[in-house]
């Protein structure tokens, strides 16, 4: 399935400050044809929800290699139900941040946008709040702070696999590709499956606890990478990688 770039269409010309404010009336319209792209803390905090481990949460409820929620043939959200998002205090962070969608850029700064909505949304747009109030309404900042944790170790992982093997950044774009054209229910990379990656613990019901001990994990495979390639004294191929 090739998934289309929301992000790349939309104007970040908000800030925190800005006047906004967004009234769902629960016509679900938003829960239809849409990508939600999800970090392994989302993951876990729908597994547990759902009383599952993440590598069976990953199996029966993702797809694009386990980075997407699964969508049902008609296009709906696998979790859509008749009265709305049935996991709805653990939803994603792109489901709270809807309407708007948020943008960092490489030297920290933080801008805001409004997605295109449906043409028969019943949601009311307006200007009595800001988007900070919107943010604070919609608890966006323990996934923010997830978000930032997960972001800032994928890129420790991309800047050891260019010192391993520095034709893999090139090769990027064609994993993504492959990424989302896998079967769903697959596992593009082990490290998105925190329960997985645990393997030798028991599930921890602690999230914060099971985040933090799945990081420091990666990060010891990566640093393990970067000592077998520096034995080896040239630039290793890795197969497989694909970050969390």
């Amino acid at each position: 399935m090739i998934y289309g770039d929301l992000v790349a269409r939309v104007d970040f010309n908000m800030t925190r400050e800005s006047a906004f404010s967004y009234r769902c009336n629960a016509c679900k319209r938003c829960c239809r044809n849409k990508a939600i792209r999800v970090n392994p803390y989302e993951i876990l905090r729908l597994a547990r929800r759902l009383g599952l481990s993440t590598t069976d949460f990953i199996a029966r409820h993702t797809e694009a290699g386990g980075t997407v929620l699964r969508s049902r043939d008609d296009g709906n959200c696998g979790f859509l139900g008749e009265h709305g998002c049935s996991v709805h205090s653990d939803r994603p962070l792109a489901c709270r941040l809807y309407p708007l969608a948020r943008w960092v850029s490489p030297e920290g700064e933080e801008s805001f946008g409004h997605l295109a909505p449906h043409p028969h949304s019943e949601g009311v747009y307006g200007a009595a709040a800001t988007v900070e109030a919107y943010l604070d309404q919609q608890d966006v900042a323990p996934l923010f702070a997830m978000s930032e944790r997960y972001g800032a170790l994928y890129a420790r992982m991309l800047e050891a696999l260019e010192t391993i093997d520095p034709l893999e950044i090139e090769r990027k774009p064609e994993r993504r590709t492959a990424v989302d054209e896998q079967p769903a229910g697959s596992v593009a990379s082990s490290w998105l499956d925190i329960d997985g990656t645990l393997a030798d613990e028991p599930p921890l019901d602690d999230l914060a606890m099971a985040v933090s001990r799945h990081i420091e994990a990666i990060e010891a495979c990566i640093e393990q990478l970067r000592r077998e390639a520096g034995a080896a004294g040239q630039p290793q191929p890795i197969s497989g990688t694909t970050g969390p």
